[in-house]
């Protein structure tokens, strides 16, 4: 090939295609599976098999504070209301589609109810609305054993409550501490201040006869 063809060959290649012509683009060679080559990755985000973009997962935390923004604590709470106290609440899923929610996060919205002491939800058996005031089933154990122990001067007034310890031996979670006492405080068994051992369940200076009374009503209440 002579030296001027060859120019022509190069200047080809650099300049520009002549006006109204098309240059199609270069084939770019995909690679074979099993060579190991990694492959071409294409512009734009990446798509599960579903043809969904993915979504970044959502910590529980997150979810229960996006519950609480976004309103659905709300509706759920009105939905249920209509319900009467100790009335059987519908399957999680149904309420969902009432509300026209995924069901995870209505789920996540009951849990929320119940930890507030608005509801006890035993799996599929016990669903139902609590009344003000209410013990939750699983709280009385832990309820029961306090007055019985304030009655006795066990925990003589000012004492703190070692609700760590109860909790455990009643089978009350620490998140849930504050659920279970909610009865002792209404009945000023018990408060919750600062005191020698900081920020506390103390027993308030209630005579025993007080407690007496207020833990026979709660055996003649179950």
């Amino acid at each position: 090939m002579s030296e001027h063809s060859q120019a022509e060959i190069v200047l080809g290649r650099l300049l520009p295609p002549p006006h109204g012509q098309h240059r199609p683009p270069r084939q770019q060679a995909q690679p074979e599976m099993g060579t190991g080559a990694a492959p071409r990755l294409s512009g734009g985000p990446a798509r599960c098999s579903t043809g969904r973009t993915p979504t970044a997962p959502v910590d529980a935390p997150d979810l229960v504070a996006g519950l609480k923004q976004g309103g659905l604590q709300a509706r759920v709470r009105a939905a249920v209301s209509v319900f009467a106290y100790g009335e059987p609440l519908p399957a999680t899923r149904d309420l969902a589609c009432r509300l026209g929610a995924p069901c995870e996060h209505v789920r996540e919205a009951l849990r929320a109810m119940e930890s507030a002491g608005e509801l006890a939800l035993h799996g599929r058996v016990h669903r139902y609305r609590l009344r003000p005031g209410e013990l939750h089933p699983k709280d009385v154990d832990f309820d029961r054993a306090v007055r019985k122990a304030i009655a006795s001067r066990q925990y003589p007034p000012g004492t703190a409550l070692p609700v760590g310890l109860l909790g455990r031996s009643h089978g009350v979670s620490p998140l849930l501490i504050a659920r279970a006492c909610r009865r002792l405080i209404a009945d000023r068994l018990v408060a919750h201040r600062d005191g020698p051992a900081g920020p506390a369940y103390y027993v308030t200076p209630t005579t025993t006869a007080v407690a007496d009374k207020h833990s026979a009503g709660t055996r003649h209440e179950l």
